[in-house]
């Protein structure tokens, strides 16, 4: 039910109200002045007439002008021609003609449609007599250039003048109520709605019901299409319509099955709409229906229709059917090659992307922001620089940088591919900073880790909040796991504190990312209170709690979580498979996880992959079953994979054990001859058995090589600030004080230890400092 306001007047407005009619803009001077009152030389020869012009006119001519001119006026706004249209305005005044209701409504349309409203206003006002056509015609005209505060001040006048109006009054009315703070104007217009007795108009309720879906209330429009008596094509289309924006695709199906019920005739508007909003796994059979009715009913050579089949397969990656369907139209325009191209990048066929696009280049198609932003999320996803630089040249090109899907596809594509300077530059340069662009940069810094103060994701953070700017859920995810690969505790305590002041620690995706911070930072209380905490837990919070407890060598109660997740009727997945095992593995409950490895398949429909097979081999060389490890390797479908030989010389490195332990090096080296950390671990195995003469060899072979490592580095959080360490490095400002530290503890060592183990140690100390 809606409250009807009780006002005298239409719109409501902050400024006082005076018995007076409201004076319109002031008015500019106008194109229709050139034919009563500017000089020849000050306007255009193609358009220069006036009542005293020496054109001369036959009669026949005169009596064609006089009969046809009305359609000469729809030639000229159907044809962009502004000049013919002045022309036959021109013709009116010389011949006396006074602005009648007829011929004032249809010059006021003209201008209208040219956005030409100095001029549209001046017929208006110099019209002796109007109708509500004459006042529907120029409130439309200034809807149409969304100048909201004229079509009220209109819509305001035209009331107290007690003017009539009709079911298109209202709707040219209506259609000016855009966004949220539009409300109060729409709730008003609809209370005089319903007192005149408009409120059953088909047309009018349709207006309502766009109204209040533009404004966000798509639930006050859903009371008013369910309370209509009777709903006509144009009103059915536009609810399901509506429907498919609010990503409500059973009941936008619905209304489409009713308007098939009611007898209408689906045409190429509707099936248009109705296929767009197919995004469900279990909608692509009723999209292959739709797709059907399109044929059935004749309009699938409409270029609108096979845009949204194109769309509709790629959203399901069903890239062929896509490309059937391209192929098959008669007529392609900028919105096809894009839907293609969306759909390629969509199921990460990049290539043909890239091919794609080229070829619209080679065709001379105009590209605009959407195709551009369309191919700069194929460079990011493909971390493709070179092209996605050349991208960029012809968005420059263009004039479209400042435009924000494109900025925010330059600044995603910079950020992914390292280059996170470049991606604040095109940050910096957009006039409109959507939240999306920082979410892109925070991203980056998952990826590159930058030692500048300026690149640092908190300064960032701090950036947007300055700008105005709102963190959602995705900020507040991706700034928590960054305070979790630093192990940054007190930043993250402060994210959650601000999470739960803006109301987004009830997020999944920031509680989950609590979890796994709080895991990290050595919190697993903590960790396990924000899993209590959050409110509608899914398979990545059981994933992220069992992780955590694995992460701290509490394999009995990661154990216990799978069980209670089972009984929760939460499905495991492989991840959580994953993260059982590692606890298994670190706790020793080895017959647990061989048990749940061997049923993974069976009972949870999980095929292992690489990582499980590597946790595999930990678990059994812990556990000292190494022959049976050895086999296992050899007898699984990664056996030539350089992480599980790996994993094995680990544990035999953790458990002395020589003979398999050389036998895993030969084959970790055979496998992986260029990588460096191999060797270091190689290396160190020998070293940690005393062998150092190997140990040295190993990395006399990995120097002749020439294959080098990236220098280890490690950190420490002090008064929250973190101080970070490279071996061998001397940048930290206290360099000094820490080297002159280092030798005195080893002098201390050195002094202390005589004995023969204590040599051991001491050249294990001196091996593993070089």
């Amino acid at each position: 039910m809606y409250a009807i306001i009780p006002t005298p007047f239409l719109p409501y407005s902050s400024k006082p109200q005076h018995p007076i009619l409201i004076p319109l803009k002031p008015k500019t001077p106008s194109a229709c002045h050139l034919f009563l009152h500017t000089s020849p030389n000050n306007c255009n020869n193609a358009t220069q007439l006036s009542l005293n012009s020496n054109v001369s006119t036959s009669c026949d001519d005169k009596t064609l002008l006089l009969n046809d001119w009305p359609q000469l006026l729809k030639i000229s706004i159907n044809s962009g021609n502004l000049n013919l249209g002045l022309s036959i305005h021109g013709f009116l005044l010389k011949l006396g003609f006074r602005n009648d209701p007829f011929q004032g409504n249809n010059l006021i349309n003209m201008y209208a449609k040219f956005g030409r409203l100095d001029c549209a206003q001046q017929v208006f006002d110099e019209m002796p007599d109007r109708n509500t056509i004459t006042w529907t015609s120029l409130i439309n005209g200034y809807g149409q250039i969304n100048d909201v505060e004229s079509v009220f001040g209109i819509a305001f006048r035209m009331h107290r003048l007690k003017e009539e109006f009709n079911e298109h009054t209202w709707s040219v009315i209506l259609r000016a109520c855009e966004s949220p703070d539009d409300r109060i104007h729409g709730e008003q217009i609809h209370g005089s709605v319903i007192k005149r007795g408009f409120c059953e108009d088909v047309v009018v309720r349709t207006s309502l019901i766009s109204m209040y879906s533009r404004c966000g209330y798509m639930e006050d429009s859903e009371r008013l299409f369910i309370d209509l008596n009777y709903a006509d094509v144009r009103c059915l289309n536009l609810m399901i319509l509506e429907y498919g924006r609010a990503e409500n695709s059973e009941k936008a199906i619905g209304v489409f099955l009713e308007l098939i019920n009611c007898g209408f005739e689906p045409n190429d508007y509707t099936l248009t709409n109705v296929l767009s909003t197919c995004n469900g796994d279990r909608d692509v059979e009723e999209g292959k229906q739709l797709h059907g009715l399109a044929v059935k009913h004749g309009v699938l050579g409409k270029t609108s229709v096979g845009n949204a089949v194109i769309t509709m397969y790629g959203k399901h990656g069903l890239v062929e059917d896509a490309e059937n369907m391209f192929h098959k139209m008669a007529e392609r325009n900028l919105v096809t090659w894009t839907a293609l191209l969306s759909a390629y990048v969509k199921n990460g066929d990049h290539k043909k992307a890239l091919r794609g696009f080229l070829e619209m280049v080679a065709l001379g198609i105009y590209l605009d922001s959407s195709c551009l932003a369309t191919i700069l999320d194929s460079c990011s996803e493909n971390r493709n620089l070179e092209f996605g630089l050349q991208v960029h040249g012809i968005v420059i090109k263009l004039g479209l940088l400042t435009h924000v899907h494109v900025g925010t596809a330059l600044v995603d594509l910079y950020a992914k591919c390292g280059k996170l300077r470049y991606a604040r530059t095109i940050l910096n340069i957009l006039n409109t900073k959507s939240i999306a662009c920082f979410n892109a940069i925070l991203a980056g810094y998952t990826e590159t880790q930058e030692d500048d103060d300026e690149e640092d994701a908190m300064v960032l953070f701090k950036e947007m909040r300055i700008s105005g700017l709102r963190p959602d859920s995705v900020s507040f995810a991706r700034l928590l796991s960054l305070s979790a690969d630093g192990v940054c505790l007190v930043r993250g305590q402060s994210l959650h504190a601000f999470a739960i002041k803006t109301g987004f620690v009830a997020d999944n995706a920031v509680g989950n990312a609590l979890i796994t911070m709080y895991a990290k930072c050595g919190s697993i209380q903590d960790s396990h209170q924000a899993f209590c905490c959050t409110n509608n837990y899914d398979s990545i919070s059981w994933n992220a709690l069992i992780s955590a407890y694995a992460l701290h060598g509490k394999g009995e109660k990661a154990v216990l979580l799978l069980e209670e997740m089972i009984k929760e009727r939460f499905t495991p997945d492989g991840i959580t498979i994953l993260g059982v095992l590692q606890a298994c593995s670190y706790s020793g409950l080895w017959e647990y996880g061989f048990n749940l490895f061997n049923i993974m398949e069976a009972k949870y429909g999980i095929r292992p992959v690489i990582e499980h097979f590597a946790c595999m081999v930990d678990l059994l060389g812990r556990a000292g079953f190494l022959s049976e490890t050895v086999d296992f390797i050899n007898k699984c479908p990664y056996s030539d994979s350089p992480l599980l030989w790996r994993t094995l010389v680990n544990v035999c490195k953790l458990s002395g054990d020589l003979r398999f332990g050389k036998i895993a090096s030969a084959r970790l080296l055979n496998l992986a001859p260029k990588d460096a950390g191999s060797y270091i671990l190689v290396s160190n195995m020998f070293a940690g058995w005393g062998m150092f003469d190997e140990g040295s060899r190993v990395r006399t072979i990995m120097n002749d090589l020439k294959v080098s490592k990236e220098a280890g580095s490690s950190w420490i959080e002090v008064d929250n600030m973190i101080h970070k360490f490279l071996a061998s490095g001397k940048d930290h400002p206290e360099s000094k004080d820490i080297y002159a530290k280092l030798d005195l503890l080893e002098a201390e060592m050195k002094q202390m230890y005589n004995d023969e183990s204590d040599n051991q140690l001491l050249r294990d100390y001196a091996f593993f400092s070089k």
